[in-house]
């Protein structure tokens, strides 16, 4: 089993970023979420985004800016929850990690994840979100 750690810069903090991999399988890693500021996903982002909220990873083969793209996709309450829950697309993994992963999507590993943390005031175009995703 091998362990790797590394920090990433947020806002002003320091994150740990914990790496294992068992058999080239990937265990537990976070990722950040770009393209928040677009679509009206900061909106979302506001409303529904909260520590733990699950996520779904979905693979996006035809995008045209990234051929390993993984869209990002968190999961809402439709009527405070009595119409059930529907998954409403947040970004996409940052490019360098989506190179990794995209590989394990594709060969049929699934991926889940949840939200670690968000920064997400009124007024900030581009919503830091950061994901906790495992196998």
């Amino acid at each position: 089993m091998l362990f790797g750690l590394s920090l990433i810069k947020s806002g002003v903090s320091l994150i740990p970023k914990l790496i294992v991999f068992t058999k080239g399988k990937l265990m537990e890693r976070t990722a950040i979420v770009a393209g928040t500021g677009f679509e009206g996903r900061g909106a979302i982002i506001r409303r529904h985004c909260k520590d733990g909220a699950s996520i779904l990873l979905k693979r996006e083969f035809k995008n045209k800016h990234d051929t390993n793209a993984i869209a990002v996709y968190l999961q809402t309450s439709r009527l405070f929850g009595l119409l059930g829950h529907s998954f409403k697309k947040i970004g996409y993994i940052k490019a360098n990690t989506a190179a990794s992963l995209a590989k394990k999507m594709d060969s049929g590993e699934k991926i889940t994840g949840q939200v670690s943390s968000y920064y997400a005031p009124l007024g900030k175009e581009h919503p830091r979100v950061t994901l906790k995703l495992t196998n």
